[in-house]
């Protein structure tokens, strides 16, 4: 199984490929409530649909919840370890 690693700190992700994920896992789930970014934009008082998430994970990789992994069709974002034995198991 090949692996790729992206620094979305010093290369953004590609819109397509976010907007791959948030389809299959909701733009929410994405959005790392946590970090200072999302803390410092007052993002929790917010309502936003989809598209507005995305925008915004597009313009502040800060609010990423990583890491976002892909693997085939499949994507998982956090630390997912199941997951990863799964895939791993399958290879």
């Amino acid at each position: 199984m090949d692996i790729s690693f992206v620094d979305v700190g010093k290369r953004p992700m590609a819109p397509a490929e976010l907007r791959r994920f948030s389809q299959r896992l909701g733009a929410e789930t994405l959005l790392d409530t946590r970090s200072k970014a999302y803390v410092k934009a007052g993002m929790g008082y917010l309502r936003m649909g989809d598209e507005e998430i995305v925008e915004r994970l597009l313009a502040d990789p800060g609010l990423l919840r990583l890491p976002l992994v892909r693997r085939g069709g499949d994507v998982t974002v956090g630390v997912d370890e199941e997951a990863w034995r799964a895939w791993h198991q399958q290879s």
